[in-house]
């Protein structure tokens, strides 16, 4: 219509105003385009960073976790491989005194432990005479050298010998009594039954592996045998979690975490239903340690409140919102973790090298810097350190955490971060106030990590009653590891006294580096 009208009209001031018209159309429509293409692009590197971040958690290697399970077996093979090349190579390739030379330049390998046994094996010469001359040898001295050797797990069958004597007057046998075991008239002596508890526990290795094992060896034991051993042993080892529990409700931090673990419903046919392992680790600095499991059938905040009934503290968690607030008729302060916190930016990082990303993780890696130098001192020096240096640091990152969460989009990996540590910002830093809280939580994420690794293995517990149990049998043998015990020599220690043992002195077979475990 316009157009027409210009062909038709010689109105000068008719054609400007129809001209501008037609040129603020133009531009109307541009800015439209514009602003559909923006939104489009934007929207396209959403989607791009979703991608991105999904890739990333699928098939990269997580740079807040340690190395699993599968990266071990790959690294295993890699070095197997590599070191089979070298010997084929070494085979092959004649050597050279550069090659003498180099071979002398390697560093001596770590002298092997002195409390292992020592054989001594004496190799002397074929004869006392010189090889090229005939003259008798004279002795300068011994050049000893050490190997390692593996003498695989052996059975030994004990028989005990108790001689009767007869009373001529009260007409009566009399003979001594055999020692008391957790199995009353059972076939395993203290250490079969340790080792079986432990491979299960400990090593992860289900009761059939220990019984194909055996079998190895000519010693036929069936799986419901040793069950029935396990059963046993978690009965008597019952009263001593349950000791280590009420410990730990006596800590003023407690760490939290969960993790799931198949249940088994033998209601619902055997079917496996999602269950969970909580885990609760006492805090660094505030005794021996202590790390306890509770199994349960869900993940509701009923389960931590009744396991942490009464009790008063700084529990130190993620943000599940099971933790916060926690009713469990006491007074419980939310310490959130910054390992969690960073994480978000460290995937997104990952990912596609986002420059704030980066820059989040320089700032909270201040803090991190600084407690790797202080961790060792007091709990008042710590505090006035972070007072000092962590305090302003913090300050910075919240001031430029509010200023970065208006300039990107909503929906992006970012926001989420950044919201995130926002939402968390109160329990995030409380740990400025008081030296006895850690920065995270990794110190519960070291205690579930095996039972993770572990959950390969076996798979899923095979009811409620069963996961209860590994659940106290593991907090007692995770408990002596942390405190420096061998879990094996600790349980073994324990079950040979525990039939004769004072109930009122239970307390003193608990994992604690202050209590003395000898045979």
């Amino acid at each position: 219509m316009k157009i027409a009208t210009l062909s038709t009209t010689n109105d000068i001031e008719l054609l400007r105003t129809l001209a501008l018209a037609m040129v603020r159309e133009g531009a109307s429509a541009l800015n439209a385009n514009l602003l559909v293409l923006a939104e489009k692009d934007n929207r396209i590197r959403l989607l791009e960073e979703a991608l991105m971040l999904a890739r990333q958690h699928r098939f990269g290697r997580k740079c807040e976790a340690l190395s699993g399970l599968q990266r071990s077996l790959f690294e295993e093979d890699t070095d197997a491989d590599i070191a089979a090349a070298e010997t084929q190579l070494e085979s092959l390739l004649p050597k050279s005194p550069s090659d003498e030379a180099e071979q002398h330049s390697i560093p001596a390998r770590k002298p092997l432990p002195e409390q292992l046994p020592r054989v001594e094996k004496v190799i002397s010469p074929a004869s006392d005479s010189c090889p090229d001359c005939g003259h008798v040898l004279r002795f300068i001295r011994d050049e000893v050298s050490e190997r390692l050797d593996y003498i695989p797990a052996s059975f030994v069958v004990n028989r005990y010998i108790r001689p009767q004597y007869s009373c001529d007057c009260c007409q009566t046998v009399v003979s001594a009594s055999m020692t008391a075991t957790i199995i009353p008239k059972g076939l395993p002596e203290v250490g079969l039954v340790t080792q079986v508890v432990a491979s299960k526990y400990r090593d992860y290795q289900p009761l059939y592996r220990q019984s194909h094992i055996f079998a190895r060896d000519g010693v036929e034991i069936p799986v419901s045998t040793l069950a029935g051993w396990v059963g046993a042993a978690g009965v008597a080892l019952a009263p001593l979690a349950e000791l280590l529990r009420l410990d730990l409700l006596k800590r003023t931090v407690v760490h939290a975490d969960e993790t799931p673990l198949l249940i088994l419903d033998a209601k619902q046919g055997g079917k496996a239903c999602k269950g969970y392992l909580w885990a609760y680790v006492s805090g660094e600095k505030t005794g021996s340690g202590i790390v306890c499991f509770d199994s349960q059938p869900g993940r509701a905040a009923k389960y931590p409140e009744a396991y942490l009934s009464g009790w008063n503290g700084s529990l130190v968690s993620d943000g599940y919102a099971a933790y916060h607030p926690l009713n469990n008729g006491g007074e419980v302060v939310n310490v959130a973790c910054w390992a969690h916190a960073r994480r978000g930016f460290a995937d997104l990082f990952k990912a596609n090298h986002d420059p704030r990303a980066e820059m989040a993780l320089k700032m909270i890696s201040q803090l991190y810097k600084l407690e790797k130098k202080i961790r060792h001192r007091g709990i008042d020096k710590i505090r006035q350190w972070r007072q000092r240096y962590s305090k302003p640091r913090l300050d910075a990152l919240w001031t430029w955490l509010e200023r970065q969460v208006e300039a990107c989009a909503s929906s992006s990996a970012l926001h989420k971060a950044i919201k995130y540590a926002l939402n968390h910002k109160t329990e995030l830093c409380r740990f400025l106030d008081d030296g006895g809280l850690p920065l995270d939580n990794n110190r519960c994420e070291r205690a579930i990590r095996p039972v993770v690794m572990g959950r390969s293995n076996w798979l899923f517990a095979g009811s409620l009653a069963a996961g209860q149990r590994a659940a106290k049998i593991m907090s007692l043998l995770e408990t002596a590891r942390l405190n420096g015990l061998e879990p094996y020599a600790w349980l073994k220690s324990v079950l040979t006294r525990l039939p004769e043992w004072p109930e009122d002195r239970l307390h003193e077979l608990l994992p604690f580096p202050e209590n003395t475990f000898t045979d």
